[in-house]
């Protein structure tokens, strides 16, 4: 039997492209799709696949609350992010989620192959591009940050302060040039760095402060 696979994407186009090129390997059978997270969970719990191929920002629940809910109810399905994004605030979230392996959407086919074949034998595989980030970030780690404002990106306090202003997803995006499942991506890394549960815990960490 080949390794069963579940292609999580919200572009139908990238979809198809995927499994396409999966197709072309005999040891590999896509058994699914899904367009978003919570979709992904109900096939994921259906079709108990080895391999779910996930991206992270895809529109209501994203990636990254859908692999640490796969990972819980089907604990011997590995996640593998699929991403265009290749900052740490997408890459170590993930990883912390239950992600066994994170590869770059613009990484060669052969790279995908390999990183599936990878984490179904149990093993992580991290795209040779992320090298850096991720030792960067063992050092990080090393000094333990003392203010969890340390732990926040650039992006992530720009956020922080604008939702702390009362402004909507829809002009946060507007106003930093990204999209608005982008904005919301940003939104829960920042509050499960804070450790913050709404928004009106939010605003009053950004008065306390002086954020606003």
């Amino acid at each position: 039997m080949g390794i069963r696979i579940l292609i999580a994407d919200d572009h139908a186009i990238v979809r198809a492209g995927i499994r396409a090129l999966l197709q072309l390997h005999p040891d590999f059978e896509v058994v699914g799709e899904a367009a978003d997270g919570h979709e992904a969970i109900l096939q994921a719990r259906r079709l108990q696949p080895d391999v779910v191929l996930m991206d992270l920002a895809m529109p209501g629940m994203d990636g990254l609350a859908a692999t640490h809910e796969i990972r819980r109810i089907a604990p011997q399905t590995r996640v593998l992010v699929l991403s265009q994004h290749e900052n740490r605030e997408y890459v170590l979230p993930a990883l912390r989620a239950g992600a066994a392996g994170y590869v770059l959407k613009r990484a060669p086919d052969d790279t995908l192959i390999r990183a599936i074949r990878a984490v179904y034998a149990g093993e992580t595989y991290i795209d040779p591009r992320l090298a850096d980030l991720l030792v960067e970030e063992v050092r990080r780690s090393g000094e333990g940050p003392a203010d969890p404002m340390d732990a926040l990106t650039e992006r992530e306090r720009e956020i922080l302060v604008l939702l702390a202003q009362g402004k909507s997803y829809q002009e946060i995006a507007q106003a930093l040039f990204i999209s608005v499942k982008t904005v919301d991506f940003h939104r829960a890394n920042l509050m499960r760095k804070l450790g913050l549960k709404n928004r009106t815990e939010l605003v009053q960490f950004a008065i306390r402060r002086g954020l606003i």
